[in-house]
């Protein structure tokens, strides 16, 4: 159970979906191919539910049968009659929330779709690859833009033509639908979600163009994935990206990929530099913008001159963003002037740049916006604070002047304490017993149990007398107060005390703990009375 829930990890590096269940990794085309007694181009007729006992009920979700009418088959044995009858899990018509998700599929009738399956039951149906969802949750299926037969026999040219047509498609919904598919097969966000079944400059050659649709989400949706979904380009990864270049410390925060790489935003970034100087609305030049991140073109130092005093606040503000590309004197002139801007976005652009940048020498425009009005920008310019080492003395005295700031604390506590925790053992103590907490926390792990940490790993530091002397039983008292996490933290402070000879107090807290949970610690209070010694917390 250890850390079962001691932490909070923020799981939108890969999909922008949270589940609070493992979750495999997506599988590519060839093996979805080998995996399916039957790939088919089918046009959906009528879905209805069905009895099927080789399905698990899941609340919320129904089994389905689906009718096609085949129009190609891809892999596998023409059914008699030309139609399929699909089994698979759907939603439910009116869901009441949920936990839990199986791999579920939702048919139109007249839409096609390319379908991977495998036989069922009874002969001649067929059913759902697996029963468990992906991280590419939609996995065994996909939308076609018409019913005309396939030319091509191999599943990937298939899939590859079906997508590319949908691209010219006169309906906005199904040609941000191709988009994102290519993207997600194209390896467009690195991570564990990854697939590589095209070739990305080819995928980018077919969806550049489409930048420039007057359709703004058509425009958006292609930008996003030319841009190659950069750090610039999106709010939820600015954590991530800053505990990846900063020098900070953001416990159980994921890492980028520090080589992260804008493969389209390197090749066809005069491309976005004419959006940008365009006549798009102004949240399609924003956008595409940010695409530029990390493509650090000297070419782009003009553009974004003209760009930081355009009338548009979205586009100022990821100009400043993409100051963070080009540190150096003139982007600090540019970015402490730019705090001063009345648009928040701006100023909250500006202390994502600080912190891309890591130039700590702009601190003092980081404390002026960690007092804006807006909580956003405080709340940016908290991150990017924490992304530079109180090693730096400048910094050190930020976080200690912040120390009672009650939005964020006790973040610059931690921060603090980290390498020297006995400066600041009273405070640990204090987070600790308080459960403290910031206001709208972005995640990771939880901060007081992160206080619980150092405070217990400087206590497990000392020396048994020390311990046994007195003058830390303030920290001990608190250290107790850990909270229920998991039944590692009370089985490795009743260790702690069993090590250090201190049998009585090991004793009382053993009571002490028991009475606080609903599930059996005896149980690993045991294993520790059989070998203290190997309980060693690290």
């Amino acid at each position: 159970m250890r850390g079962s829930v001691a932490f909070l990890i923020c799981l939108v590096v890969c999909t922008g979906t949270a589940h609070g269940y493992p979750v495999g990794p997506p599988v590519c085309l060839e093996k979805m191919t080998e995996q399916a007694d039957l790939v088919f181009k089918g046009t959906a007729i009528s879905s209805g539910p069905v009895q099927d006992d080789s399905f698990k009920q899941y609340p919320d979700f129904v089994v389905e049968e689906t009718q096609f009418k085949v129009v190609s088959v891809i892999k596998g044995d023409r059914p008699p009659g030309d139609t399929v009858l699909f089994r698979h899990y759907d939603e439910a018509p009116e869901p009441r929330g949920r936990m839990f998700q199986p791999q579920h599929y939702h048919f139109v009738p007249g839409r096609s779709y390319v379908v991977f399956a495998k036989k069922g039951e009874p002969a001649g149906s067929f059913r759902q690859l697996w029963m468990n969802h992906t991280i590419k949750e939609d996995q065994g299926v996909f939308l076609c833009p018409d019913e005309k037969s396939v030319a091509k026999k191999a599943v990937k040219e298939v899939v590859w033509s079906e997508l590319t047509t949908m691209l010219a498609s006169q309906d906005t919904s199904d040609v941000v639908y191709a988009v994102r598919q290519l993207d997600q097969i194209s390896g467009g966000r690195k991570g564990v979600d990854t697939l590589s079944d095209f070739d990305r400059r080819d995928v980018l050659s077919a969806v550049r163009g489409l930048m420039t649709s007057p359709d703004p989400k058509v425009a958006r949706a292609a930008i996003v994935l030319v841009g190659s979904h950069n750090p610039y380009m999106s709010d939820e990864r600015t954590i991530h990206w800053l505990a990846t270049v900063g020098s900070g410390w953001f416990p159980r925060i994921g890492e980028m990929d520090r080589k992260t790489a804008n493969i389209g935003g390197k090749l066809y970034w005069k491309d976005l530099v004419a959006l940008a100087d365009s006549k798009a609305p102004d949240a399609t030049r924003a956008m595409a913008i940010q695409a530029l991140g990390l493509v650090r073109e000297p070419a782009l130092r003009e553009p974004i001159e003209s760009w930081l005093a355009d009338s548009s606040p979205a586009v100022r503000a990821s100009a400043a963003l993409l100051l963070a590309d080009f540190p150096g004197p003139e982007s600090c002139k540019h970015l402490t002037a730019l705090a001063s801007d009345p648009a928040p976005e701006v100023c909250s652009h500006v202390a994502r740049a600080i912190g891309f940048a890591q130039q700590p020498e702009l601190a003092d425009v980081l404390v002026r916006l960690l007092a804006d009005e807006e909580f956003n920008v405080r709340q940016t310019a908290a991150m990017s604070l924490l992304s530079f080492s109180p090693k730096n003395k400048a910094i050190a005295a930020v976080f200690r002047a912040n120390l009672e700031n009650q939005e964020f604390h006790p973040l610059f506590l931690l921060s603090l304490a980290r390498d020297n925790p006995a400066e600041y053992l009273d405070a640990l103590a204090k987070a600790v017993e308080e459960h403290a907490e910031p206001k709208h926390f972005w995640g990771g792990q939880i901060p007081a149990f992160t206080a619980w940490e150092i405070l217990f790993k400087y206590l497990q530091a000392r020396s048994a007398d020390e311990v046994r002397s007195g003058k830390f039983d303030r920290y001990l008292d608190a250290m107790e107060k850990v909270g229920n996490y998991s039944s590692s933290e009370p089985r490795d402070i009743y260790a702690f005390y069993l090590q250090r000879g201190m049998t009585e107090r090991a004793k009382a807290f053993r009571q002490a703990a028991k009475q606080a949970v609903n599930y059996d610690l005896d149980y690993y209070f045991n294993q520790v009375d059989a070998n203290p010694s190997q309980y060693m917390r690290e």
